[in-house]
């Protein structure tokens, strides 16, 4: 079976999540200088940050990446869950450090994502 596209997938995913959780640091950023309306939008691409996490999950049980790989991407869809959790409960005192190490883990992601390369 040829895993090829499946490597798009955990790139795009990972791409995906890196760029969203930016959004959200702009998003958060408009919200806190008085345009409410941003924080609806927070929201929701909040939603999309945890649906590339699990996606990209996915695609890297499906390729079997090697453990510590699998493990960032595990631990970033878990810090989401958490992330959107603390979001709702407005628990800011963790809601943005949480956010932070996020984006580290996007970087992670993304580095991990494009240096894998598939066994032969």
């Amino acid at each position: 079976m040829k895993k090829k596209p499946m490597v798009w997938v955990l790139r795009t995913t990972a791409v995906l999540f890196l760029l969203a959780v930016l959004g959200q640091a702009v998003l958060a950023g408009q919200f806190v200088t008085g345009d409410t309306g941003f924080l609806e939008m927070h929201a929701v691409n909040g939603t999309v940050v945890g649906a590339a996490a699990i996606v990209w999950v996915i695609a890297s049980l499906v390729l079997r990446v090697p453990l510590r790989m699998g493990l960032v991407g595990v631990a970033a869809l878990l810090a989401t869950g958490a992330q959107i959790g603390l979001g709702h409960g407005r628990d800011l005192g963790l809601h943005i450090p949480l956010g932070v190490a996020l984006l580290g883990a996007g970087i992670t992601l993304t580095s991990l994502s494009f240096a894998y390369r598939e066994s032969k």
